[in-house]
């Protein structure tokens, strides 16, 4: 990516690590998944209407129809992860956590997990950059466990400990990685976001920024209405290699991928040729 500054700014536009991911490895197959599970579930819930439906539409406007429906059960989901996001950094903060309803046995379960392990939370909610490598992100916070300094990631799911497949899953090494090696802290009002709503964003190179503090390992911590628990991530020279591939193909994703294309090679006669072109001018 780049940081050539805005037209008549001293700000530089740098892609999130989040959207760096997405544009370069595209959905995963966990999340595949899970939305495809999604479409599910909302015929489920709306099973009465659907069946209305089909007395007077027909079975792909019904399916177009549920199909959009799913997009309520994921926004909930969603939602969801935010409020206990929240919560978890109020705890992180040494604020009373706003517990919003439905979200009580997560925060509960987080609570159950800091009592037991007590870390001290250094950072919480805190967005970081590299100018070098033109990538900014915000982690969910750095914690010190044991005498080593650890950046967390919260990942929240409402599957149990008997589900066939929870978290973490392997592209959450990629963002840790590259929260650890970022150069400097910042403010969260350089946060902003683009017309497509892919997240970017804005450093001030004349803002002073803090350094990030020295970072000796990563945890996912996985939190549940059951259960909460936190995975060792590895985050070493092999995974930072991986990260830098991922910024070199969200580049060719984002630019490189518009240039391969040249000329076409027909077939045509060019009488026919110039008819067809007369027609598209």
């Amino acid at each position: 990516m780049t940081t050539t500054p805005l037209a008549g700014t001293e700000l530089l536009r740098l892609w999130s690590v989040t959207t760096l991911i997405k544009m370069a490895l595209g959905t995963s197959y966990p999340l595949v998944n899970w939305n495809c599970e999604q479409v599910g579930v909302a015929a489920i819930i709306y099973r009465e209407a659907i069946d209305a439906m089909l007395k007077t539409d027909s079975q792909d406007e019904v399916a177009k129809w549920i199909a959009k429906k799913r997009w309520d059960v994921t926004e909930r989901a969603q939602i969801r992860g935010s409020d206990v996001h929240r919560a978890a950094e109020q705890i992180a903060l040494g604020i009373e956590p706003t517990i919003v309803p439905g979200t009580e046995p997560y925060v509960e379960q987080l609570v159950r997990w800091l009592s037991k392990w007590k870390p001290e939370f250094l950072l919480a909610e805190a967005p970081v950059y590299n100018v070098e490598h033109a990538y900014a992100g915000t982690l969910d916070g750095i914690m010190r466990i044991d005498g080593r300094n650890f950046v967390i990631d919260y990942k929240t799911t409402n599957k149990g400990p008997e589900a066939k497949s929870r978290p973490p899953y392997p592209e959450v090494a990629l963002q840790l990685v590259a929260y650890a090696n970022a150069e400097s802290v910042g403010v969260l009002s350089e946060q902003r976001y683009d017309s497509f709503r892919q997240r970017y964003y804005l450093y001030d190179e004349t803002v002073e920024h803090e350094k990030l503090p020295q970072i000796d390992g990563a945890l996912c911590i996985v939190i549940s209405p059951v259960d909460c628990y936190a995975v060792l991530t590895s985050i070493g020279p092999k995974v930072w290699r991986a990260w830098l591939h991922v910024l070199a193909l969200a580049q060719w994703q984002d630019d490189g991928s518009k240039q391969v294309f040249g000329a076409t090679l027909d077939a045509l006669e060019p009488a026919l040729r110039a008819t067809l072109e007369g027609r598209s001018s």
